[in-house]
């Protein structure tokens, strides 16, 4: 048995896919395997795929394009490692990735091990999201398990630990067997493997003060513009991770789902407001069918509203009523008033704050009182 096997789905990613995979082949960890998964790939990827086979921890396998989350089920399944690891086929790793991680593994007893990553797009270095250190199982229900689907934040805002597959390492028998796959879940597909693996783990080492993973952000990407049936796509994340939760027979876990179909339905009607200026009528037609949609009666009345910032208290009252156009008025209003913010009112406050003759009035004032 290998150490670790390393799983890389590609979808027309020659582009990038060179320094993806040298970035493997060159790991400090010489006893790794290295999967390479084809998703049907109408580009130059296969003939990239096809250079590294010379080197014999190197597989190269092709198949009909059925999405990232069968590319990896299909390439776990062929995996002869410890342990099992996943790069995404634009993104790169340090070249001590694995044997870090690995390392942590087998010290440790570990059946996760979740490093931190970088964007490259400005090189945004991601704050650790809990104290790095070892989680036993109840720590992992307590600090992470808890904060996995979604959880609100100190400042109101929506938030959840990281779920990339990429940043974890998995021990192979945790993620080998009684792993759920939906081919129909193409939005936040790693979520899903990611959840099952951690409600399953009794130790999970986070370790983040290390940064050894690059997301490449693809500016302009389609991920940054309007995306045609995304409600489908998320509807049917929500129902699987539903499915999963209510098996766990536990009422904390379930308000967390709630808090992740609500978070989810904001990002289906913020992309419908994306397409508005478009087409009108199907925009409001869209966003009236997300709102009509049964699933927004099982969050309502089970989730922290009283704690979350403006926003997302609005958009909880307007879904709840079913009210499109004035989810439309409101983003509208909303964000003219950022522009105003930020061409009028910040460059105002900036003169107040420089002005001597302010200055001077301000201390007068601060002395009178």
């Amino acid at each position: 048995m290998v150490k670790v096997s390393v799983i890389v789905p590609i979808y027309n990613a020659e582009k990038y896919l060179v320094q993806c995979l040298d970035s493997i082949v060159n790991q400090t960890l010489k006893d790794i395997e290295i999967i390479l998964i084809d998703d049907g790939s109408t580009d130059g990827s296969a003939e990239i795929c096809k250079t590294y086979l010379a080197d014999s921890r190197v597989s190269y396998y092709h198949k009909e394009n059925a999405g990232a989350v069968m590319a990896r089920r299909d390439g776990i399944s062929l995996a002869n490692g410890e342990y099992i690891g996943f790069v995404d086929s634009d993104d790169w790793v340090e070249t001590s990735m694995y044997e870090t991680m690995y390392m942590e593994a087998t010290k440790n007893n570990a059946d996760i091990v979740f490093c931190n990553c970088i964007q490259n797009a400005d090189g945004h270095r991601f704050s650790p999201e809990i104290e790095s250190g070892v989680y036993d199982r109840k720590a992992i229900e307590e600090m992470i398990l808890s904060k996995t689907l979604a959880y609100v934040a100190d400042n109101g805002e929506r938030r959840a630990i990281r779920w990339s597959n990429c940043l974890r390492l998995y021990r192979s028998e945790l993620i080998k067997s009684d792993i759920s796959y939906n081919p129909e879940v193409r939005r936040c597909e790693d979520l899903v493997l990611t959840y099952e693996a951690t409600i399953k783990a009794n130790v999970l080492v986070y370790l983040g003060d290390k940064y050894l993973y690059h997301n490449r952000v693809v500016l302009n990407s389609k991920s940054r513009r309007y995306t045609p049936d995304a409600w489908k796509a998320f509807k049917n994340l929500i129902l699987h991770l539903y499915t999963i939760t209510e098996a766990l027979e536990s009422e904390a876990m379930l308000n967390q789902m709630h808090l992740r179909a609500f978070f989810s339905t904001i990002d289906c009607l913020e992309n419908e407001l994306k397409f508005y200026k478009q087409n009108k009528k199907r925009a409001l037609q869209q966003i009236a069918l997300i709102m009509n949609d049964e699933i927004n009666e099982r969050y309502y009345g089970n989730i922290p509203i009283e704690k979350m910032a403006k926003r997302y208290r609005v958009y909880y009252k307007l879904i709840h009523k079913k009210r499109p156009k004035a989810i439309i008025l409101y983003e509208s209003d909303r964000k003219f008033t950022e522009k105003v913010k930020t061409v009028l009112v910040k460059p105002v406050l900036h003169w107040l704050t420089e002005s001597k003759l302010i200055g001077k009035i301000y201390k007068k004032i601060r002395k009178a009182f």
